[in-house]
């Protein structure tokens, strides 16, 4: 693993300087003329741009998985004299567009955009080598997309534009574009990549394996089935696509979690409900949840998993998020066949046979061979597997789960309100949602 302090001056820099501008104006503004003419600085703008989404708790790690936590009942709030989260606990009214994790969320979100529209847009004129231009542009464009695809998840439209007042866009217009940016960088991975770029670039995220995996995650939220379904057959599950850490840049939810002193593991349901608990012999269940002793009334659960040390490095996707994709895309074309032979890959997993070690190990699935019920073992078995990925809130709408204001709710919000730093700097920032 490369050494991820080294570029604390450089992001600073950068952090300085974007956080000046509000409204994320001019992507050629961050370091410049300096960026737009060093390719060294370029691949420094990325990993800078890793760095801020993976690190800190302002960063989009700890802002998704926190917030997707707390509203689908994944985790409980130790101290609610932190505000931010208690607000997002709380749900409904008492969030509104101050939250400082909400605030977190959008402006890293869109730095991060900003940062990789700026490689994309001079990478050309960085280099005499396309190769390497190409190489630079790749690797931007899975960042913008990352960061339009997962802000989309939280809200119900976002602007795409870097300009004054920019418009907002619906929901099926970020997926579509968050889509044929992974397509652009795809076309430029199978060309090759240049060594000048991938031999500086953080080498922990799989550049060819998560492009495969965002278009895989992203087509099925745009209900493209079949794309999503050949983007999941194309990436290689034994391959490990992670956020890595040191000891001077720590796994930011181990970090907190070990405080005890913010959130922690709600308790064994996964924030599932009585209709769909998870099997008590699931060995996932151990895998990302403990206790002292689970027989006391009241167990002292903690999460371990991926967030059990602060060296812990947390995968960009999961070997089981790939195969429930192609379960569910199969499902919602009828095909139930194929959903319940992906389904059953799953279910019967054992630990050796996957990539981080995240095995079921369960008899195959024996339930009604209906749409309805095969869709909601799928579900059942996204909310377990995928624990803490950030995408239950997702999930929980898509799958059509009872709403904020609705019956027996499973999430207390189902898009959030724009920040006000948005709505002061752009007139175009839409009405709040009213759940």
């Amino acid at each position: 693993m490369k050494n991820i302090t080294k570029l604390f001056a450089f992001i600073l820099t950068t952090v300085v300087m974007s956080s000046c501008d509000s409204e994320y104006l001019d992507p050629n503004s961050t370091l410049e003329p300096d960026v737009v003419n060093s390719t060294e600085n370029l691949v420094k703008l990325i990993n800078g741009a890793q760095q801020r989404w993976s690190t800190d708790r302002a960063g989009l790690i700890y802002t998704t998985i926190v917030i997707s936590g707390l509203n689908t009942g994944e985790l409980r709030l130790l101290n609610p004299g932190n505000l931010g989260e208690n607000e997002i606990l709380l749900g409904g009214d008492d969030v509104n567009g101050g939250n400082e994790l909400l605030n977190n969320m959008w402006t890293n979100s869109m730095l991060t955009r900003k940062e990789a529209t700026t490689v994309i847009e001079v990478a050309d004129g960085s280099t005499e080598d396309m190769t390497t231009a190409n190489s630079l542009k790749a690797y931007a464009l899975f960042y913008r997309a990352l960061a339009h695809g997962t802000l989309i998840q939280f809200f119900e439209s976002i602007p795409l534009e870097i300009v004054e007042d920019a418009p907002f866009k619906n929901r099926e217009t970020i997926l579509q574009n968050a889509i044929a940016d992974l397509e652009e960088s795809k076309g430029y991975i199978s060309a090759g990549l240049s060594s000048t770029v991938t031999s500086e670039i953080f080498d922990s995220v799989k550049i060819e394996n998560s492009v495969n995996a965002l278009l895989a995650r992203f087509n099925l939220m745009a209900g493209n089935y079949n794309a999503s379904i050949t983007s999941a057959s194309a990436v290689d599950l034994s391959v490990q696509s992670t956020w890595a850490y040191d000891a001077a840049v720590p796994n930011p939810l181990a970090f907190w979690f070990g405080s005890q002193n913010v959130t922690q593991a709600k308790d064994l349901t996964f924030g599932l409900p009585s209709s769909l608990l998870p099997n008590t012999e699931d060995e996932r269940i151990p895998f990302y949840i403990t206790a002292e002793d689970l027989n006391a009334p009241s167990p002292n659960y903690q999460v371990v998993g991926f967030y059990n040390d602060n060296l812990d490095e947390i995968p960009v996707y999961l070997p089981g998020e790939i195969i429930l994709i192609k379960a569910e895309a199969y499902a919602r074309q009828d095909d139930l066949t194929n959903a319940v032979t992906e389904l059953n890959k799953v279910l019967t997993k054992t630990s050796a046979f996957d990539s981080f070690g995240l095995g079921a190990n369960l008899a195959p699935y024996s339930g009604s061979q209906t749409k309805e019920e095969i869709l909601n073992e799928i579900y059942k078995n996204r909310r377990i597997e995928l624990y803490l990925s950030g995408l239950s809130l997702e999930d929980s709408r898509r799958f059509g789960r009872p709403g904020a204001t609705e019956p027996n709710a499973e999430r207390n919000r189902n898009y959030y309100p724009y920040t006000n730093a948005e709505r002061d700097n752009n007139t175009n920032t839409p009405s709040n949602p009213s759940s």
